[in-house]
């Protein structure tokens, strides 16, 4: 979403500028009216590439984000808050929060601030950031985006936690192979059991490689997307991580929404957060529609992976006039679900491993009867 750089003056005549996000220079003006703001000047801002190359875990923006809320509510000015946290946290945000605090201080709003740093933030975070400005409910903004990625962080966590002892055992399995390596080859360059070992070890690297590739992409910014929209593709892994991206969604939709943001912006940040062009794709159909004056909840209940109860709930709560409560119900029942599914595959991802280095072992047991039952013949023969 394009990003507008302005002036203007309040109604006492003093001469305000910051940034806001807007679909066009028309919409963004109209936004600034409604705050009071008559409109000096106007220009888009170009858009920047991020410093960053890989995407930032989900554990670093938690630890910031619930620090700001934590500080913020106990009476904290933010500039100071920042520097606190510049000075004492050792974290991929420090140089953020440094910049942060200095622009603080020199009248800059801290969405604008945040900007300025070119750090790769999810796109949902600072339109969030500056609609809690507009609406001077920043405390729980700081609360709804630090909630947000500790259960993404959690998330996280559990799939490491779930295959890290897998993980162990391959590791395990390797060096036996090395060791056995090592020893069959005493017996001569020429036995089976280290050719086998030898193959099996070079198979073992392939895989490996090709699973670092894999990570490779997925942790890199501009391949991620196109990651998750092959592994929603996937016969066994889609569905839990489609209810994965619909959490997302959900989540993100009833953020932006509760705090103010335009409910066509707030559908397009919204399906951008989950990282899925598919999902992005669905959103551009359907802003348009919410543009022209169709009912929310009728043009959500078009996006992919949203279950029919969640759309008859957003239905439900249109009529009794509660869509942001309703949002964030439907985005707690989601992750309930998500969080059934995606238990599942740690557990799969571990039994894989557990599989295939069984077969290595079964493999290589029978390579070394091959090579006792050679040897024995041969004496026999003798």
């Amino acid at each position: 979403m394009p990003t507008y750089e302005y002036r203007a003056r309040d109604k006492s005549g003093q001469v305000r500028q910051g940034t806001i996000f807007a679909s066009t220079p028309l919409e963004a003006t109209r936004l600034l009216q409604e705050q009071g703001l008559v409109v000096v000047q106007l220009r888009e801002q170009p858009p920047t590439a991020p410093t960053v190359f890989f995407r930032t875990s989900a554990k670093p923006l938690a630890i910031f984000f619930r620090h700001l809320h934590n500080t913020y509510r106990a009476g904290v000015p933010l500039g100071e808050s920042l520097e606190v946290f510049a000075n004492t946290e050792r974290s991929p945000l420090r140089s953020v929060a440094a910049h942060a605090a200095k622009r603080l201080r020199e009248g800059v709003p801290l969405s604008q601030a945040l900007r300025e740093t070119r750090f790769p933030f999810p796109v949902f975070v600072l339109p969030l950031i500056e609609a809690g400005e507009r609406g001077g409910h920043l405390d729980r903004i700081f609360a709804h985006l630090a909630e947000h990625f500790e259960r993404e962080a959690q998330f996280e966590q559990e799939m490491k936690r779930g295959t890290i002892f897998a993980k162990a055992y391959l590791g395990c399995a390797v060096g036996a192979m090395l060791l056995v390596l090592g020893i069959a080859s005493s017996l001569g360059a020429a036995n089976p059991l280290v050719l086998g070992t030898r193959s099996a070890l070079r198979l073992l690297g392939v895989l490996v490689g090709l699973w670092l590739v894999w990570r490779i992409l997925a942790m890199t910014r501009w391949t991620a997307p196109y990651i998750d929209l092959i592994i929603l593709h996937l016969p066994f892994v889609s569905a839990p991580w489609r209810k994965l991206m619909a959490v997302r969604f959900a989540r993100t939709l009833a953020l932006l929404y509760s705090a103010g943001v335009a409910p066509h912006t707030s559908l397009e940040l919204a399906a951008q957060a989950t990282g899925s062009p598919f999902i992005v794709n669905a959103a551009q159909k359907l802003t348009a529609r919410l543009q022209r004056g169709e009912k929310f909840t009728q043009v959500v209940s078009e996006m992919p992976f949203l279950p029919p109860l969640v759309v008859q709930m957003l239905a439900t709560g249109e009529k009794a006039g509660s869509v942001d409560e309703t949002l964030h119900k439907a985005a707690e029942f989601l992750e309930s679900e998500a969080q059934t599914g995606m238990k599942v595959l740690p557990i799969v991802a571990g039994f894989a491993l557990y599989g295939f280095v069984l077969l290595l072992l079964v493999w290589l047991i029978f390579q070394g009867m091959g090579i006792v039952a050679t040897t024995y013949g041969s004496l026999f023969g003798d």
